[in-house]
């Protein structure tokens, strides 16, 4: 059995209320949009583990912060949450060459496509949210030029979540070396989980954090995790690249804040290479001076 948890909340209020679900590590949710309304819908088992009464406690404390927030508990069972998924998780394309498909999926791909196979497990992520999708898009071609220059390529995903990232990533670059970084044991599980489906997992290193070892830099540095998040991880993301050479992929960024993430990278010694949007959502690419 699963407990679903529906915030329905008016449209104005919705972007306020997903940035702060972003400004919380390893949460994961399903949005429906309506013509007045907007659900965002949380998945928990019946069994709860500390860090889902955690997050649930958080949901519960945000729900009675806002008036507009009208929170519904419901049971599943577990063959409904199975169909939900099959019903929302059909076949993606991003890119040029990557194919975004779940498991119970039997599709054959074109022969020039990179499939990359996903269970959201608890709705990690599936590269339909725009900030997946714009990552997946940019990965692909910022990826392609590092993989042509460099011998072995060492990418760093923070806040891995399904794994997605890591996976799209050691699959158009087999000799990068990949390190999959998140603190919350369920997007670990989900991520180790996906690799073994890929068969990617001599590829990718999962860990709750980076080694204390200064001499590990990466190549390409990819993080959707939300604007406050990322604001922390700057200086760290300094340390950890190289001179000239690192590229930093940034999403979960709300339009309204990217000015000011961008200004304080550049801070920090890198510079702007890009910025994308899609809805309300942005992108920003970065390169290590």
């Amino acid at each position: 059995m699963y407990i679903l948890l529906t915030l329905k909340v008016s449209k104005d209020l919705a972007e306020t209320l997903e940035e702060e679900f972003y400004g919380y590590n390893g949460l994961s949710w399903e949005t429906e949009e309506f013509e007045e309304e907007v659900h965002f819908k949380f998945y928990f088992s019946i069994t709860f583990k500390p860090e889902d009464e955690k997050k649930l406690e958080f949901l519960e404390k945000l729900a009675a912060k806002f008036e507009k927030v009208i929170p519904q508990y419901s049971l599943l069972k577990r063959e409904n949450w199975e169909e939900i998924w099959k019903y929302h998780f059909k076949p993606l394309r991003i890119g040029k060459k990557l194919l975004i498909l779940p498991p119970w999926e039997e599709v054959s791909p074109e022969e020039d496509l990179v499939p990359v196979y996903i269970d959201p497990g608890q709705a990690f992520g599936t590269g339909h949210h725009p900030t997946t999708r714009l990552m997946l898009e940019n990965l692909e071609f910022f990826l392609e030029e590092i993989c042509n220059i460099e011998n072995e390529p060492y990418v760093l995903d923070m806040g891995c979540g399904s794994g997605i990232l890591s996976i799209a990533a050691a699959l158009l670059c087999p000799k990068a070396k990949i390190y999959a970084v998140d603190i919350d044991e369920l997007a670990l599980e989900a991520t180790q989980k996906n690799a073994d489906l890929n068969k990617v997992s001599s590829q990718i290193f999962i860990m709750k954090e980076i080694p204390h070892d200064n001499s590990l830099k990466f190549h390409l540095i990819l993080s959707n995790i939300g604007f406050r998040e990322l604001k922390k991880l700057a200086p760290f993301f300094k340390e950890r690249g190289l001179s000239g050479k690192t590229i930093l992929l940034l999403s979960g960024i709300l339009r309204e804040d990217l000015r000011e993430l961008e200004k304080f990278y550049l801070s920090f010694g890198f510079k702007r290479i890009k910025t994308q949007f899609q809805k309300e959502w942005a992108f920003l690419s970065l390169k290590l001076s």
